[in-house]
């Protein structure tokens, strides 16, 4: 395959490392433009140097090759400075950096011969309509659910508990933009089928949408060297691990741990949002808070628990529970959640404390079940591969760069 088909473009951290480098394995990458990339003679290896190589762990892409890596540092190095001087919502400082690291891909891109151009939801506005332009395949990497789908379900979600409805969850600017990037993507890359049925909700073709499911690092993300000596020792050892607020359904949680009777202890680990605090002060429940923590201790936080749970509203893959059965918990997770899971008996529905109540007396009272469902976790996980989904997505850009037009490859959109 001829060299300088595809160029990939983000800001941030994402899959867009592993689309860069599914290009590179097909030798078909032109450029894959970044903030930071986490190598010898660039910006992100130099930053290693002086704050730790970890701290860039999620900038660099094992067997990448650096030198088709384009660093445009600036709009993130004005965002992190600002920070330190000015208080700035943390959303529109994010959106602001977005847009300001896109218009400099845009200009970049105005003499690029690539076939395709790949970008990413909120950082593709500008580059979409300079690729248009010059006659490139625009594929839009979303990573999250149609905000119409989203919003229906938190106001679902406010009237069932009682609460006020929360805002918008997409600023009027992003939601303009991601509005924007919809209409101009010819194909969009999805994770799940749940965020494909919210973008057919919106009227968006089945044709247009190719899905194709996430993966776990392996290396990271595996069961203790030590097996634990106590399966069910006392209660129930409940994690949650994610942003903790109400779009992830904690009252749900909360109120299932209350059913349990003493049985389940909940630990929730990530930034408290402040919006579900009334919930967990008035819980008589054993519920700890352990805030934000780094991957490794994360791991650890994993393997010292029993079994993971998201009961979230709205989960567009769910990362976590991915990790945590590739540690050797099983998991409980919503039917809005787009994980993939080895029993359909490990899903509940949405806004339903008992049902979650029940899968957790399940395990709280039978912990050969427990440690059974924990290694066929284990086992499940390991299909989910970074080389997995690199193929995938070798075959998308395959069926692009050898079709006549993106009508051509409509018909057989869909990569399982």
């Amino acid at each position: 395959m001829q060299t300088g088909n595809i160029t990939v473009s983000y800001f941030g951290v994402n899959q867009a490392y592993q689309l860069a480098l599914a290009a590179q394995e097909l030798g078909a990458l032109d450029a894959f433009y970044c903030s930071l990339y986490g190598a010898p003679k660039k910006w992100g290896g130099i930053l290693g140097t002086l704050l730790g190589r970890d701290t860039l762990v999620n900038r660099r892409c094992i067997g990448f090759d650096p030198r088709v890596a384009i660093e445009i540092p600036g709009p993130l190095f004005f965002e992190r400075l600002t920070a330190r001087f000015v208080s700035a919502n943390g959303t529109a400082a994010w959106f602001k950096t977005s847009r300001a690291f896109d218009r400099r891909v845009a200009r970049r891109i105005k003499k690029s011969s690539s076939r395709i151009f790949v970008g990413v939801e909120t950082c593709a506005h500008d580059s979409f309509r300079v690729a248009g332009e010059r006659g490139m395949i625009k594929v839009l990497d979303c990573p999250q659910v149609h905000p119409d789908f989203l919003t229906r379900l938190l106001v679902e979600a406010a009237d069932d508990l009682g609460v006020p409805p929360p805002p918008p969850f997409d600023p009027p600017q992003i939601a303009a933009c991601k509005v924007e990037e919809f209409a101009a993507a010819d194909v969009m890359l999805v994770i799940s089928a749940i965020q494909r049925q919210s973008f057919i909700a919106a009227g968006f073709s089945n044709e247009r949408l190719v899905e194709i499911p996430l993966w776990v690092d392996g290396e990271l993300w595996h069961p203790p060297t030590v097996q634990r000596e106590m399966w069910g020792a006392g209660s129930l050892k409940a994690l949650f691990v994610g942003s903790v607020g109400f779009r992830k359904g904690i009252p749900y949680l909360i109120q299932a741990v209350e059913k349990c009777d003493g049985a389940v202890d909940l630990t929730l680990v990530g930034v408290n949002s402040g919006e579900v605090d009334k919930y967990i002060s008035n819980s008589k429940s054993v519920i700890r808070l352990a805030g934000r923590k780094s991957k490794m201790a994360l791991r650890e936080i994993y393997w010292n628990s029993d079994v993971l749970v998201l009961p979230s509203l709205i989960d567009t893959f769910g990362f976590v529970a991915l990790e945590a059965m590739a540690c050797g918990l099983p998991v409980i997770v919503t039917e809005n959640c787009g994980v993939p899971v080895p029993d359909p008996a490990w899903r509940v529905p949405i806004m339903n404390s008992d049902a979650i109540a029940q899968r957790l007396q399940h395990y709280a009272t039978n912990r050969e079940a427990l440690q059974r469902d924990g290694q066929i976790a284990q086992q499940f996980a390991r299909r989910f591969t970074p080389e997995r989904y690199r193929e995938q997505i070798k075959n998308l850009y395959e069926r692009l760069l050898t079709g006549n037009s993106t009508d051509s490859f409509s018909s057989k959109a869909v990569v399982s």
